[in-house]
């Protein structure tokens, strides 16, 4: 109990934050499906950044005491703290974007972040390896400009490859992050091999996590924006077959027994997600 009021309730709060801004800007939006497949666009793009700057450069850590099963691996708290982070921010871009905010409250959000990362420092639950905190504020005014960018060209009426490109970003949160990580992983169904590179579990690991998402994505994605069903079930079998590929040369690992039904889950469930995504941005993928 008392991690959770000296490490944990600090990230909570963070996640309150986030989930206020969003709530906030879906109110006053005009079209709030379309903001929140937007919003799930944003968050990828932190949560790939993050992927790199965290899991393969290994910047800096968290320690939020979320996670703290022994059987799992410990850099699964380190992870839950990285969500708290990314959703955050991402909520914030997606309130200036959508609101249409004047350039200096880029900067004014970009410094209380930068506030809240100093105490984080201070409080210990969170800390720098060659990360800076200028390094935070810079990157948060571009990812700030990015977004009003990007949601600026979809107001106008985006081009189709760059509507793939906002739909590939939206299905970080909601494959890698709820199904891959947070169900099947964390709950022990299925994990990536860590003896792709022996010296680097971590990275072996999570290379296999972006690799094998991003090719599915691309596969999916592509398959469900083809008139002709024979091209959908061709893109969704090419996913299939990686799955099976990933199981047969032991680089994705499944409970005994469970290989099959969450190969056809993952399956599902990127399909799924693509729709969804594709629905709340208004059928622009199928009705071009």
């Amino acid at each position: 109990m008392s991690q959770f009021w000296s490490h944990t309730n600090w990230y909570i709060l963070l996640g309150l934050a986030a989930v206020t801004q969003v709530a906030y800007t879906l109110h006053r939006s005009e079209n709030r499906l379309r903001t929140l497949g937007f919003y799930l666009t944003i968050a990828g793009l932190p949560l790939y950044f993050e992927t790199f700057v965290l899991i393969f450069l290994d910047a800096y850590e968290y320690y939020p005491k979320i996670i703290r099963n022994p059987e799992l691996d410990p850099f699964n708290d380190v992870l839950s703290g990285n969500l708290f982070s990314q959703f955050g921010v991402a909520s914030s871009a997606l309130l200036l974007a959508v609101r249409r905010k004047p350039l200096y409250w880029n900067a004014i959000v970009a410094g209380i972040y930068s506030l809240v990362e100093i105490l984080f420092l201070r409080l210990g639950i969170y800390r720098h390896h060659w990360w800076r905190t200028w390094m935070t504020f810079i990157g948060l005014l571009a990812f700030f400009a990015i977004a009003k960018w990007m949601y600026a060209r979809l107001m106008r009426g985006v081009r189709p490859f760059y509507l793939y490109v906002y739909t590939i970003l939206g299905l970080f949160p909601l494959c890698n992050i709820v199904l891959m990580w947070g169900v099947l992983d964390l709950f022990g169904y299925m994990r990536f091999a860590t003896t792709l590179l022996p010296d680097h579990p971590r990275l072996s690991r999570y290379g296999l996590y972006l690799t094998f998402s991003t090719v599915s994505y691309i596969l999916v994605v592509w398959g469900y924006t083809r008139i002709h069903w024979i091209w959908r079930i061709a893109a969704l079998a090419a996913v299939g077959l990686l799955i099976y590929l990933g199981y047969r040369s032991h680089l994705m690992i499944f409970r005994e027994g469970y290989g099959l039904p969450i190969g056809f889950l993952i399956i599902g469930w990127t399909y799924g997600a693509v729709w969804a995504l594709d629905t709340l941005y208004g059928k622009r993928l199928t009705n071009r």
